[in-house]
């Protein structure tokens, strides 16, 4: 919720001051508490993949497997607008720089948070950032998804892996699982045309239209190494 008539300026730009019911603070960063489908329930905190480059090269892509072609987040903010523009207000905030202490979200009564449900990351500012906010939540239990994992790396080697996150390493090509797999990832989370060409992998669909909250897979470390979805 924007708070009327209330700013704030950073990196030469002026943000809404927004409060959410899952925060007990108010800050610039937008965090989604209203969520539906499959994240209903679950807090996040996201950009656009709009405004992000390698999103947007992602999406024109001549690979007629690249899963971002199909991008579900695209379709899903371009029927939103207030949702689209606070994906783009956070995109400028978290990439900018470092946010200040008392800019940093801090959760109240809720156990799980998704980092990027809309977009991905852009650069080690925005990891950084993810990574602090993660820090100073350490009750809550963060999932996050992210195809760019060098800039996930840089920004580990600068703040540290905190414990209370699981890191999804996200294909970027249908039926073909991630071959490099960086050692931080918890799970590696790749779509297929069907359950025979997961086969062929030496996988198994076992993500389906079930909500998060009620399977958890994605949120928990313990859970199998690789998660399976089909294309929608």
């Amino acid at each position: 919720m924007i708070l009327k008539n209330q700013y704030v300026s950073a990196f030469g730009l002026r943000f809404h001051l927004r409060a959410s019911r899952y925060t007990l603070n108010a800050s610039p960063l937008h965090v989604s508490d209203d969520m539906s489908g499959k994240l209903s329930g679950i807090p996040s905190i996201s950009t656009s993949c709009r405004c992000n480059p390698h999103c947007l090269r992602r999406m024109t892509s001549g690979r007629l497997d690249a899963i971002c072609r199909a991008c579900f987040a695209e379709k899903t903010l371009g029927r939103y607008d207030d949702t689209e523009r606070a994906a783009e207000s956070n995109f400028l905030l978290l990439t900018s720089g470092l946010l200040p202490d008392e800019w940093i979200p801090r959760f109240g009564n809720v156990q799980f948070v998704r980092i990027e449900s809309f977009g991905d990351l852009y650069n080690v500012n925005q990891a950084r950032n993810y990574l602090r906010i993660i820090k100073n939540n350490p009750r809550v239990t963060f999932a996050w998804w992210t195809k760019n994992a060098g800039i996930l790396a840089r920004a580990i080697k600068l703040e540290g892996r905190p414990k209370n996150v699981v890191l999804v390493q996200s294909s970027e090509r249908i039926d073909r699982p991630e071959e490099k797999r960086f050692p931080f990832f918890d799970h590696v989370f790749t779509v297929y045309r069907s359950e025979e060409t997961a086969a062929a992998h030496g996988r198994r669909i076992n993500c389906g239209a079930r909500d998060c909250l009620g399977c958890l897979r994605c949120y928990s470390r313990r859970t199998a190494r690789d998660v399976s979805e089909l294309l929608k």
